[in-house]
């Protein structure tokens, strides 16, 4: 049980260190340069992809998919609980402090990689986004 303590502990430490912008976990939209594109100019296409990213919020679209991430958390906590488990009893150790300490470590490890790693927005945030970019005139080549 301590080993799960001080394991959880050394994962968050190495999250805080992090600088913010590596939790900035969604990918943005980078648009086709057409003629819209040319003649409004990088500033102010930044600003409209800004501003459909407002709209896609304000219609209550998560752009993260936080549940899909802690869902995820939890499967791989159990999974890695339930092979501690085994691994605990084939051993002859105790099963029990097997299960608790890789569902720490197992849930730590996945909530960090998770929020360190760029994912496409979830697929309605990214259609409105889309949609709103389109209204202004631009193309959407991809997301990066």
């Amino acid at each position: 049980m301590k080993a799960a303590i001080l394991i959880l502990a050394g994962i968050l430490l190495q999250i805080h260190a992090l600088p913010a912008s590596a939790f900035e976990t969604v990918k943005r939209p980078i648009l086709y340069p057409n003629a819209h594109y040319s003649a409004m100019g990088r500033d102010a296409a930044l600003t409209d992809i800004e501003d459909c990213w407002r709209v896609a919020r304000e219609t209550g679209a998560s752009e993260t998919g936080e549940g899909q991430l802690s869902e995820e958390a939890a499967s791989d906590a159990a999974s890695v609980a339930a092979a501690g488990a085994a691994a605990a009893a084939v051993l002859g150790r105790d099963p029990h402090r097997a299960a608790v300490a890789g569902a720490a470590a197992g849930g730590a490890a996945s909530l960090a990689a998770g929020g360190v790693s760029r994912s496409d927005p979830p697929p309605v945030f990214r259609g409105i986004v889309e949609r709103c970019l389109f209204e202004k005139g631009y193309e959407v080549a991809g997301w990066e």
